[in-house]
């Protein structure tokens, strides 16, 4: 194949094996996919199309004529098929037929003509099939279509697809289908008729549902009027108990009023008798307060004496107290202050040492950058890559070969000078070093590309010239020795051992390089060690002003004071503390000395924090004792005052009592009460005995449950009489609405409708059963002639995966599940790289099945096994190899790693 001015390539020829696999090896958009696109337009569009297709081809910016030139065998036939397209349009299709005749047509005509050899030689069903575009290696093939492969299985197998059968089996189906859908429900007439029953159905309970209420309702009206005769009748009998019951109630109104007036006196009386019995009650409570208050005074002022006496002892207490507390708080911020000196002398030291260690940090970090920027310098200045010795070894190569095939190709000139007459030499195309004349008896040896002249002044001249092929050969060194001169001034040396010298010294130099990169991000990990320096000198700068205004140490704290049991006297010396402060020792020079400095402070600053806490807890116990005893001092007044207070209260409402009622009537005036509620109480026994008898108590309760019961009666006449009335209405409108009528041409209507769906559904039950009949029989075809491709996938895919593996194919023949070491998968279940491999298995087989007939067509794949690891690469690449034994396989790859394992295949480079 040849393309010429076709998207991004200017001029290309690629030939592949008849028979055996090939690998195009080029890097992205060199044009790999051009090759297969340009195969399929030099047959679908003619040299005058407009068509995008052919728009989209044409080399961006360029006013040129895409080209592409084909040879192929077609059905036995060899073919030379070239078309250019846009600019100086032509089509000329050159054919050998298997007897040795010569065809030729140009235009339309060669275009007609290769267009027909195509289709009827190659079915397209299976060129899509075996052709898997760049991005489509995962999609599975279904060529259940592909006339050629059916014609293989069913020739192995022994087994017709279909055969005479098909017409029978399309008019089953197409019967079946009238009635049925694919997935078995109804359709078409025979679903329509089925809704139709459906609705005459329910159009015919709805009517007679109607004519059912119409008969509830005359029945419903029956009870109505019974009922309602009933509650009328129940009604006027109640009415006249009720007027009995009114003329009871007020016979007996007198003797209630009667009752209710002697009620009234007797709660008068018994009122007055209550009043004098509180007032004598009253008055032995204030005698008795009186002298209980009495007693109570005299006890509160003994106790209030005691307790101010004590609170006074607790206030002296708490002064004392108070006063070792400062003492000691005062020598907590003494060793505060050492303290704080000696941590800012620590952190002093600590800080120089830290800045020693970055400073030599720092030093090493120049070094190692110095180390960086040298290796970096070597770098830069080596231009040579692996890629570029691998070139240049190529190259070489290429030299080397074209050199000998020059050698051979050419003839080889021996010219030897015997006389005295001097020799001249002069030529064309000669190999090596060419003298321009030979000494006595010297002679050279010529290889002859061009023309060699050797003559003998005035006496011969002999012309030697190579041949037509030897100017191919010279050209190919000569092209050989270019490349090579070009690759070597790109890498900078004068051969390909300088430049593996230099790629050794640029691998020295990066692993020189990553060592002092590691050291550096080693020695930068915590941040860059001169912006630490910057701040710990500017620290220790400002530290050296300070530090002249230390304060001095303080030692020798006393030891903890007792704490107290109880109160003894107001002289007592439990708080007294003598505190005295040591002269504040130098400040040591070293981090050590410092640190143990740092420990003293601290100890002394924890004594004397363990002093505070006591004088502390001392204080607060009398602070505590001091505030109960001066609140205990203040209850005992306040009780004291609230007795005397209480006394007097009692006093002056005693003599108020005696002033209005002395002590001897208060008794008297309750006797008298007492009498007058007894006779009182005499008269209400009479009067309520004659109200009982009288039954006045029961009657206004007999007369409002009567009124009631009337209310209820009346309420339930008035709802029966609005309940007849509506069922009245609608068996007044149901006789205008022809509901008999109506249920009568419903129960016709559903008995037509139900006829013919009853006809209908026989028709469809025996589509049914002769379907599904047929699809039996056509299912245990269809696995007798699907058993040779599935041997074939099987038998491909063991040598990958091993005797464990199995397929099962679908009604499409295309892989549906997989079986491996006993687990079966649905193919969507398997990994991306388990379903790439299992699709160029599946197309291989396909491919073995029809390599062996005209209609064959090669395998393409575009960029596949990109998700296998090493060793599903390795068992691909033999599977790959032995296919091309069978037919052709073509791979395109920018990635020629994957394809290293394929044995005898053809590796083609495209360059860009």
């Amino acid at each position: 194949m040849a393309l010429r001015d076709f998207r991004g390539v200017k001029d290309r020829l690629v030939r592949f094996r008849a028979l055996g696999t090939t690998v195009v090896v080029g890097d992205n958009e060199v044009g790999k996919s051009s090759l297969v696109e340009a195969f399929g337009l030099v047959f679908d569009l003619p040299d005058d199309s407009k068509s995008t297709r052919i728009r989209d081809i044409q080399p961006a910016g360029q006013d040129v004529g895409p080209e592409v030139t084909v040879e192929l065998s077609l059905g036995g036939r060899e073919l030379t098929y070239a078309k250019r397209w846009l600019k100086n349009r032509s089509t000329e299709l050159t054919m050998v037929e298997p007897d040795g005749r010569r065809r030729s047509w140009t235009g339309r005509e060669a275009h007609n003509e290769a267009e027909r050899l195509f289709h009827e030689n190659v079915d397209p069903v299976l060129w899509q099939t075996l052709m898997v575009s760049q991005g489509q290696s995962l999609v599975l093939p279904t060529p259940a279509d592909a006339e050629p492969l059916i014609t293989a299985v069913t020739a192995e197998s022994g087994t017709p697809v279909d055969g005479a059968s098909m017409p029978l089996v399309s008019a089953v189906e197409h019967e079946y289908l009238r009635y049925w859908t694919p997935r078995g429900k109804p359709t078409g007439d025979f679903a329509r008729s089925a809704k139709a029953v459906a609705a005459a159905e329910l159009a015919a309970r709805q009517a007679l549902q109607a004519m059912d209420e119409v008969q509830s309702d005359i029945r419903r009206a029956e009870h109505l009027n019974l009922d309602l005769e009933d509650v009328s009748s129940r009604l006027t009998d109640h009415l006249t108990g009720v007027e009995a019951l009114r003329e009871r109630k007020q016979a007996t109104d007198e003797i209630l009023l009667r009752r209710d007036s002697v009620r009234s006196r007797a709660e008068t009386a018994r009122a007055r008798l209550e009043n004098h019995t509180r007032t004598r009650l009253d008055r032995e409570r204030l005698l008795e307060e009186v002298e209980r208050f009495t007693k109570f005074e005299a006890e509160h002022a003994a106790r209030r004496a005691d307790a101010e006496l004590v609170a006074k002892t607790a206030a002296e207490l708490v002064q004392a107290a108070e006063a070792a507390l400062a003492d000691v708080v005062e020598l907590k911020d003494v060793r505060r202050t050492e303290v704080q000196a000696a941590e800012r002398r620590v952190s002093e030291l600590m800080d120089r040492a830290e800045l020693d260690r970055l400073i030599g940090q720092q030093t090493e970090l120049v070094d190692v950058r110095a180390r960086i920027a040298a290796a970096g310098t070597i770098l830069d200045r080596i231009k040579v890559d692996d890629a570029l010795v691998a070139a240049l070894e190529d190259a070489r190569a290429a030299v080397v070969e074209a050199r000998a095939a020059l050698a051979a190709g050419v003839p080889e000139v021996t010219v030897r000078r015997l006389g005295a007459e001097p020799v001249e030499l002069s030529g064309t195309g000669l190999e090596g070093d060419v003298p321009s004349g030979l000494g006595f008896d010297e002679s050279t040896e010529l290889l002859v590309s061009g023309e060699l002249v050797v003559g003998v002044p005035g006496q011969v001249e002999v012309t030697v010239r190579a041949g037509g092929e030897a100017a191919t050969l010279r050209s190919r060194v000569d092209d050989a020795v270019r490349r090579e001169k070009d690759l070597l001034k790109k890498a900078g040396v004068k051969d390909v051992a300088a430049a593996r010298e230099l790629l050794r010294k640029a691998d020295t130099a990066a692993a020189e390089l990553h060592e002092a990169r590691r050291t550096e991000k080693s020695l930068t990990a915590g941040g860059d060690p001169g912006e630490r320096i910057a701040v710990l000198t500017a620290r220790l700068g400002t530290d050296d002003e300070e530090s002249g205004g230390k304060p001095p140490a303080v030692e020798g704290v006393p030891g903890q004071m007792s704490l107290f049991e109880e109160f003894a006297s107001p002289h007592d010396t439990l708080f007294d503390i003598d505190i005295d402060i040591d002269e504040p020792e130098p400040e040591p020079d070293d981090l050590a000395g410092a640190q143990r400095a740092l420990e003293t402070a601290r100890d002394g600053l924890a004594e004397a924090e363990r002093l505070l806490a006591d004088a502390e807890f001392a204080a607060a116990q009398a602070r505590k004792a001091a505030d109960e005893d001066r609140s205990e001092a203040q209850n005992a007044r306040a009780r004291s005052e609230l007795a005397a207070e209480r006394l007097a209260a009692a006093l002056e409402s005693l003599e108020g009592a005696r002033a209005v009622l002395d002590d001897e009537a208060v008794g008297t005036a309750e006797t008298e009460a007492t009498a007058e509620v007894e006779a009182v109480l005499e008269e209400l026994t009479a009067v309520q005995e004659q109200a009982d008898a009288a039954g006045a108590d029961q009657v206004a309760d007999e007369l409002a449950a009567a009124l009631d019961f009337a209310k209820r009666l009346q309420d339930e006449r008035d709802r029966l009489r609005d309940a007849l009335r509506t069922t009245e209405g609608r068996l007044e409108q149901s006789g205008r609405d022809g509901l008999a009528t109506r249920r009568d041409l419903a129960e016709l209507e559903l008995a037509a409708v139900r006829t013919e769906h009853e006809s209908l559904l026989r028709r469809a039950d025996a589509a049914s059963r002769v379907y599904e009949t047929l699809s039996r029989h056509r299912a245990a075809a269809q696995t007798k002639y699907s058993e040779p491709l599935q041997s074939r996938i099987e038998a491909l895919g063991r040598s990958v995966y091993g005797p464990s593996f199995r397929v099962w194919l679908d009604d499409d023949l295309a892989v549906a599940e997989r079986e491996l070491d006993g687990v079966r998968l649905p193919v969507e279940a398997l990994s991306t790289g388990a379903q790439e491999q299992l699709a160029i298995i599946t197309r291989l087989a396909i491919s073995h099945l029809v390599s062996t007939g005209d209609g064959s067509v090669p395998v393409i794949f575009d960029d596949a096994l990109g998700w296998s690891d090493k060793a599903r690469l390795r068992d691909m690449g033999a599977l790959l190899g032995r296919a091309g034994d069978h037919g052709q396989v073509i791979i395109l790859t920018c990635m020629p790693d994957r394809y290293e394992y394929v044995p005898k295949a053809t590796f083609i480079t495209l360059d860009g």
